[in-house]
């Protein structure tokens, strides 16, 4: 009988990792590689910062180790293997993985593969899921059971360690077929940028002053606006010190009804649904009321952080989302590698700005969205199929 990770079940124990001679071993075998597929299963909900509980490897045999992060083992050993180049670091979805990595070393593992992206270039779908594309490359079934684990509680069952290991176990094969599909196609720019993105420690660098962009915020007046900001900022600052989630601080509802009232005491937060009178009068209170009134004394900025642009021109954006359907389906493309939503209701109201109209998205989809919005092409349909009309006098 063999695990879903499709090791023998008698051999996930035996790939668990809790020395650190045996990690060492593992390292220098795998910095010969030309690639290294990895994956990570950590803890989050109940503090600020993610606790990295399990690390799992494979080299391109496709046979995974599970290294036990909370054994007392000294992890470096993995953390050089991940900061040196070669070999080629590959992920599926890493953006997690990678912040974690880089919050422990202050490194980003490079050089870095991420599957589901190069995925999306190679028209696998939007965002597709390691368990959809393993199905799709490797014709293999990845186990749900084992989703919800509690990674930080020991011992780790024979499942749950099977689990955590086909996480890697499929992606060698996932990595060639993308690869080639990328060198067959020219493709390869296509990844670069999002690689270049993915790489770049600014990505997740977690400065207070930024974390607004990450809070659900409703469209607010200027002044608003700029409160809100501060009162985020001011919330990071203090989950981050007592290593707590942001909404146990104070939730998205409450901060942006704060911004909408700006109350000036203690008394007038305590009004406010979700804050109650002992938070509103003890040091969470105090800080709001002080970034509240930051936010009442700051001047407002020439340019807001939010784009003003949003639903300008809506029937442009729709257009313009047909249009980005049509040219995504023609090159076998994610349209999300092409344009967001956001980005087309940008270029809707005329800006420019954006990666869409750079490099190789520019060559595929923003000369032709250029274009349409500037009136020298119309959208049509023939025979079920959209059309692009040359258009004599956009004038």
């Amino acid at each position: 009988m063999r695990a879903p990770s499709g090791q023998p079940r008698a051999a996930v124990r035996e790939s668990l990792i809790t020395e650190t001679a045996d990690l060492e071993r593992l390292c220098d075998r795998l910095a010969d590689e030309p690639f290294v597929c990895i994956d990570t299963e950590f803890l989050s909900g109940q503090t600020f910062w993610p606790k990295l509980c399990l690390v799992q490897v494979a080299g391109p045999d496709g046979h995974g180790h599970a290294v036990d992060a909370l054994a007392e083992l000294d992890l470096d050993p993995l953390y050089r293997l991940l900061n040196e180049a070669p070999p080629i670091k590959v992920f599926h979805a890493c953006r997690q993985d990678v912040g974690i990595f880089f919050l422990a070393t202050g490194f980003v593992p490079t050089p870095l593969f991420d599957t589901q992206v190069a995925a999306m270039a190679c028209g696998y779908g939007e965002a597709v899921s390691y368990a959809n594309l393993a199905h799709a490359i490797a014709d293999a079934t990845i186990s749900k059971a084992d989703r919800y684990t509690d990674w930080s509680r020991r011992p780790l069952s024979p499942a749950q360690l099977a689990y955590a290991l086909a996480d890697v176990t499929h992606l060698p094969a996932i990595y060639r077929k993308l690869a080639g599909q990328l060198n067959s196609t020219d493709r390869w720019e296509w990844l670069d940028e999002e690689m270049e993105t993915l790489t770049d420690p600014d990505s997740y660098r977690l400065q207070p002053e930024e974390a607004w962009r990450r809070t659900k915020l409703p469209p607010l007046p200027p002044r608003q606006q700029l409160i809100a900001q501060y009162l985020a900022a001011a919330r990071e600052e203090m989950a981050r010190k007592a290593d707590r989630p942001r909404r146990w601080i104070l939730s998205d509802e409450a901060l942006v009804q704060i911004a909408r009232t700006a109350p000036a005491s203690a008394g007038e937060l305590a009004e406010i649904r979700g804050v109650s009178d002992t938070v509103a009068r003890g040091r969470t209170g105090s800080r709001m009321l002080a970034a509240v009134r930051e936010g009442v004394a700051a001047p407002l900025p020439k340019a807001e952080g939010r784009p003003k642009s949003r639903h300008k021109s809506p029937a442009a954006a729709v257009l313009l989302r047909a249009l980005l359907r049509q040219v995504a389906a023609e090159h076998g493309i994610a349209s999300k590698l092409l344009a967001s939503t956001e980005e087309l209701d940008r270029m809707a109201a005329g800006d420019r700005d954006m990666p869409a109209f750079r490099g190789w998205r520019n060559r595929v989809f923003g000369q032709r969205a250029a274009a349409l919005c500037d009136g020298r092409i119309a959208l049509g349909v023939d025979g079920g199929k959209l059309r692009e009309i040359p258009v004599d006098d956009p004038g």
